[in-house]
């Protein structure tokens, strides 16, 4: 194991620790305060995605840009869903609940991960699993709203690891490759 691959390692799992302490401490529902918690952990995941595309060096800077244009791509395509369906979240009067947005960074992000660094696939799809459970646990979406977000954030973040989709000064084009 290469320092970088360990300082990645070592990084997630100060992250898991910190969330299970948290958890220790609450006196409170354990279950609610672990889901709020893993709610909470999108940016930091997010981040720490974007940085564990960089542990091979040279080659590190177009899988950075693929998977800033992904994440970018599945926040639109989120984002005009939301607006577009309107349907009412499960714990408050907002009308965007569909697709979940945690849910659809995360997986897109999980997507470019696994795509790029095969190695990390288990871990990435389980953190961004573990971020949907916690959308729904807290209130904030219906499973549906979640199987949406994964989905979209999944197929999105394929085209633009396979390269189907090009973002460029013109606009959005989409390539045919069989």
């Amino acid at each position: 194991m290469t320092i970088s691959t360990r300082n990645h390692w070592i990084f997630a799992l100060a992250l898991v620790l910190l969330i299970l302490a948290r958890q220790a401490w609450c006196a409170s529902d354990s279950t609610s305060q672990f889901a709020t918690d893993a709610s909470d952990s999108i940016v930091p995941f997010l981040v720490v995605g974007e940085l564990s595309l960089l542990a091979d060096g040279k080659a590190a800077k177009p899988e950075m840009i693929q998977g800033a244009k992904a994440l970018v791509a599945t926040g639109l395509a989120t984002e005009i869903l939301k607006h577009v369906v309107g349907e009412r979240r499960p714990n408050s009067d907002s009308d965007t609940s569909f697709p979940s947005g945690h849910t659809s960074a995360a997986f897109a992000m999980a997507t470019v991960i696994s795509d790029y660094h095969p190695k990390y696939a288990i871990p990435a799809f389980a953190m961004a699993s573990t971020i949907g459970w916690s959308r729904v646990e807290v209130g904030a979406h219906y499973w549906r709203d979640v199987v949406a977000g994964a989905a979209l954030g999944y197929f999105t973040a394929k085209h633009f690891t396979g390269n189907h989709l090009a973002v460029g000064l013109n606009g959005v084009s989409y390539n045919w490759k069989w």
